[in-house]
């Protein structure tokens, strides 16, 4: 992908990305050996400017762990029309994000504004002028063949349409799996689940999954399975075993801490990222509201690890308002709320 003017990088942000963003700022950061990487956080609510310059502080010091920064590109995507009073919408938080960026080392190239009836640049010698937003359906060079970004994160949050028969199936199912008495092995289990077809997938499929997600402890074993493989399920079980068993503390299981983004681990697979959110959409669907919030929660946890804080928002959202005692959709929620991103989010592909 080749990004030879400005349209070019709006046009290529939300490709990046995999989606198209709303209420973001988007920073797409390219590195000394040709490999480019993408960062996306919520844009703020417009506030008083002591408080503005607070978050920036914050996000610039996020930026940093971002390693080996050649130059830096901005998109910010904003609500309303592309001129806000005569300037650029939300130029007052951006320009000031911008001289603070700069003051800290980075390169920044170019900063842009999509708003919902233009585009358009904050700086240089077309500031300020607004350009039609059919500009942005062509892809940039070398990106012709790929993927067009695929729906805004509300639409990305929309479960598959189920219909009453097929929930009336998944309950009895899930009864009987609840009356199962057999070992449960999570990570066989995450392995089996994601080999599935969720079009095709039976009830039967579906309610044993549901049975091994509703133990918090397996549920972790099946996030790490799919996240990363069965191995680190394995180890979190294990560690899980010790605890109880007290020859670790709780606040000592740094494997745990993995699930939350702040330990070292390498950024989940993608491609099993994918296939679990797939899966788990069906499942969502077809649970009752009873258990719909262990889905929910898997679900947003499953694209928070992908960046895609929006969107996860809004399955946590779901989640707490079927059971708002549910722990991880309660440490989710606040997570989101505080704008943490997973560490792995800072590591290069490859590294």
């Amino acid at each position: 992908m080749r990004l030879r003017s400005s349209r070019d990088v709006v046009a290529a942000a939300s490709r990046l990305l995999g989606y198209r963003p709303r209420r973001s700022i988007v920073f797409i950061n390219t590195h000394a050996d040709g490999r480019v990487s993408t960062l996306r956080v919520d844009l703020p609510a417009p506030a008083p400017p002591a408080v503005e310059k607070r978050f920036i502080t914050s996000l610039a010091g996020m930026l940093c762990k971002v390693p080996e920064v050649d130059r830096m590109l901005i998109v910010v995507y904003a609500d309303g029309p592309f001129d806000a009073g005569g300037d650029v919408s939300r130029a007052s938080f951006v320009r000031p994000l911008i001289s603070r960026l700069l003051a800290n080392g980075f390169v920044v190239h170019d900063a842009l504004c999509v708003a919902d009836d233009a585009w358009g640049a904050y700086d240089g010698h077309d500031a300020g002028i607004p350009h039609r937003l059919d500009e942005l359906d062509e892809a940039p060079p070398g990106a012709e063949d790929a993927d067009p970004p695929l729906a805004e994160a509300a639409e990305l949050a929309e479960l598959p349409a189920v219909g009453y028969l097929a929930r009336r199936a998944f309950d009895l199912a899930l009864d009987r799996a609840l009356r199962e008495t057999s070992l449960i092995r999570p990570v066989l289990a995450a392995e089996e689940a994601l080999a599935l077809d969720p079009a095709t997938a039976s009830s039967d499929d579906f309610a044993a999954l549901t049975h091994v997600l509703l133990h918090p402890e397996l549920r972790d074993a099946v996030l790490f399975t799919w996240a990363w493989d069965g191995e680190r399920g394995l180890e979190l079980l294990d560690e899980a075993e010790r605890i109880d068993e007290g020859e670790i503390g709780p606040g000592d299981d740094t494997i745990a801490l993995d699930l939350m983004g702040i330990g070292d681990a390498e950024p989940p697979d993608r491609e099993r990222i994918a296939r679990a959110i797939a899966l788990m959409s069906r499942l969502a669907a077809l649970a009752p509201d009873d258990v719909a919030h262990v889905p929910l929660t898997v679900l947003a946890w499953l694209h928070w690890s992908q960046g895609r804080g929006s969107v996860a928002g809004r399955f946590v959202d779901q989640a707490r308002e079927l059971d708002p005692s549910y722990g991880l959709a309660e440490l989710l929620q606040t997570v989101l709320h505080q704008g943490h991103l997973p560490n792995w989010a800072f590591v290069m592909p490859g590294e």
